[in-house]
């Protein structure tokens, strides 16, 4: 089921860090672009567009911070996207990164948070 479109995005830092500001989709591109390779940032774009265009897909029963998680994916196998986040009224929270592992698979490899579900390496079944 679609969700709201996202307005801005607010990115849950790493391990409890902290929150960033709420961000336009540029500015949220450049900022996570910065824990990519240059040849998965087509691919971040393209998660990005479904998470500020409503586009963002149920996470099975997995929830963060009370909130049930989406998740928006683009790419192949070796060089996807996967962003994890909940909708915050009309602001998106991004807070783990990661990529595909399987068809139904997805690797926490980017970053997450220390203690969930969403752990930095943890694994996401659907």
């Amino acid at each position: 089921m679609p969700h709201t479109p996202a307005s801005m995005a607010i990115i849950v830092k790493k391990d409890g860090e902290g929150d960033t500001n709420a961000m336009m989709q540029a500015q949220t591109e450049k900022y996570l672009g910065n824990l990519l390779t240059p040849d998965r940032i087509s691919n971040l774009k393209q998660s990005l567009n479904d998470v500020f265009g409503g586009r963002g897909k149920a996470t099975g029963a997995y929830s963060f911070a009370g909130q049930p998680v989406l998740h928006a994916s683009s790419g192949n196998m070796q060089k996807s996207v996967t962003l994890f986040f909940y909708m915050s009224g009309v602001n998106a929270k991004i807070f783990a990164m990661g990529e595909h592992k399987s068809s139904s698979s997805y690797s926490v490899s980017e970053y997450g948070q220390r203690g969930t579900d969403f752990q930095l390496g943890k694994t996401i079944s659907l």
